[in-house]
């Protein structure tokens, strides 16, 4: 009977995938954080480049290219009038002068925030289309155009009407006509770019909902799903120049009014950890002195922001000096920098490790569990999926192994800590020691994502930590 018992115990044991393997140990990288500004797309500073579109002057890609070379943002918000065009749908030639232009921009590697318009002097009245077919028309003859450059364009603001194309002083701002320019522009464009609207108020009357997208709906290509909200009159204020209200949102019976300061904020809170938020802050005043600015842009998750106007208010935050008391800080390494670069790299995302450990029995396990914890000490998420990367590399520098992650990084909400795992096939590496490195990528764009972490950035991505199997 004995005998019988250890043949079926040696059978058992040497049927087990981990046969061989006696011990693993893991030892995580350092992870300390630096104060480097991050370049990544879809986040920062902007600049504004505008262009009219016509039958007479064209636009010369040349002369964009070199002045894209010259901007070291990742992101421009390019406002196209179609003045030219009120009262006909656009031209062939006007339409390939849109098509160069967002080709020469592409060629630059940037990615595009796209306002079309019909004013720029605040006489939306006196330069719109006559009827709302025609604006229509222009909606869907530069969606044509645009559905060519979902890799580079990301965000389309407003629905082509009001002063500057800011939805305001317009003859189509009735809620009927603000409901079919908006549905009609969700139809027309690409579902990866995104849409975006003046006002908290006007979401929701484009949403048909008063309340904010719900978790189980964000990314779902809903209307409600892809709009965002761009704000020209950012911290102007107690109201924002008007973007807020004066009276509760408990005194409205419908998808109209606009909420107090603290409600509206509190809507964007919740709303823009799915949808971009950005915009302009303007007026030198109290509501953006730098600590109340840096405590309502991570509020609002902005992600975006004008780099050149207002002056006064982006020369106030230069004279200011910050000092380490966010819990995100909390190594300090932000304390002396000056207001205005504090605000930059935090504008959007901004990755970091945090920690890293690796999980496996030798007895039951036949393969090990890496679990990864990232951060995010940006003011918002990212709203682009991209895709992380572990790759396993031996001593002698060869790559062991490859695995992508099934991790979302539009889930890394700001100022959260989020952990995900991934497998390794440590039984079939073999004897000895190897390095783990991550590397976050944006298919997109064909660019990796940089980290807030010191450690050193590789061919690999970054340093995760090491892997020491022994049999």
């Amino acid at each position: 009977m004995k005998k019988f018992l250890l043949i079926a115990l040696c059978t058992l044991f040497a049927a087990l995938p981990t046969a061989g393997i006696r011990a693993i140990s893991y030892q995580p990288a350092d992870y300390a954080l630096s104060n480097r500004q991050l370049n990544n797309p879809y986040r920062g500073w902007y600049h504004i480049y505008g262009y009219t579109l016509s039958d007479s002057a064209p636009i010369n890609p040349q002369d964009i290219e070199d002045i894209a070379k010259k901007d070291v943002n990742q992101l421009a918000l390019l406002e196209i009038n179609l003045h030219n065009y009120a009262d006909c749908e656009i031209s062939p030639l006007g339409l390939a002068q849109l098509d160069s232009a967002l080709l020469a921009w592409q060629n630059a590697g940037k990615q595009l925030i796209l306002r079309f318009l019909y004013d720029w002097k605040g006489k939306a009245r006196e330069s719109e289309p006559q009827n709302i077919s025609t604006i229509k028309r222009h909606m869907e003859q530069t969606g044509e155009i645009v559905n060519k450059y979902t890799g580079c364009v990301y965000i389309i603001q407003g629905i082509y009407v009001g002063n500057c194309g800011e939805m305001n002083n317009s003859d189509y701002m009735s809620l009927e006509n603000m409901n079919e320019l908006a549905a009609y522009l969700d139809s027309v464009i690409a579902p990866s770019i995104y849409l975006s609207v003046r006002t908290p108020e006007q979401y929701r009357v484009v949403s048909q909902s008063r309340q904010a997208l719900a978790d189980a709906d964000a990314f779902s290509g809903k209307i409600a799903a892809r709009t965002g909200l761009f704000n020209d009159g950012m911290l102007g204020s107690g109201n924002d120049l008007g973007t807020y209200g004066d009276k509760s949102l408990a005194y409205s019976d419908d998808f109209t009014g606009k909420g107090t300061r603290s409600e509206e904020i509190a809507f964007q809170n919740k709303l823009c950890h799915y949808v971009p938020n950005g915009g302009e802050v303007v007026l030198d005043n109290e509501y953006n002195h730098f600590p109340q600015a840096v405590s309502d842009l991570n509020a609002m998750h902005v992600s975006y922001l004008d780099g050149d106007y207002d002056r006064a208010v982006l020369d106030k935050w230069r004279a200011c000096v910050y000092s380490a008391n966010d819990p995100a800080d909390a190594d300090g390494v932000f304390d002396g920098t000056d207001g205005f670069s504090y605000i930059g790299a935090h504008l959007g995302y901004r990755y970091a490790i945090r920690s890293s450990a690796c999980g496996f029995d030798t007895f039951w396990d036949d393969k090990a569990t890496l679990a990864v914890t990232m951060g995010n000490d940006g003011f918002s998420s990212s709203y682009r999926p991209f895709v992380s990367a572990i790759t396993v590399v031996r001593e002698d520098g060869g790559i062991c192994d490859t695995i992508i992650a099934d991790a979302d990084n539009r889930y890394w909400k700001s100022k959260e800590d989020t952990t995900w795992e991934v497998p390794l096939d440590v039984c079939s590496y073999g004897n000895g020691k190897y390095q783990i490195y991550y590397r976050l990528y944006d298919p997109a764009t064909h660019r990796e994502i940089r980290l807030a972490n010191k450690t050193t950035h590789t061919n690999y991505g970054y340093l995760l930590g090491s892997v020491t199997i022994e049999r």
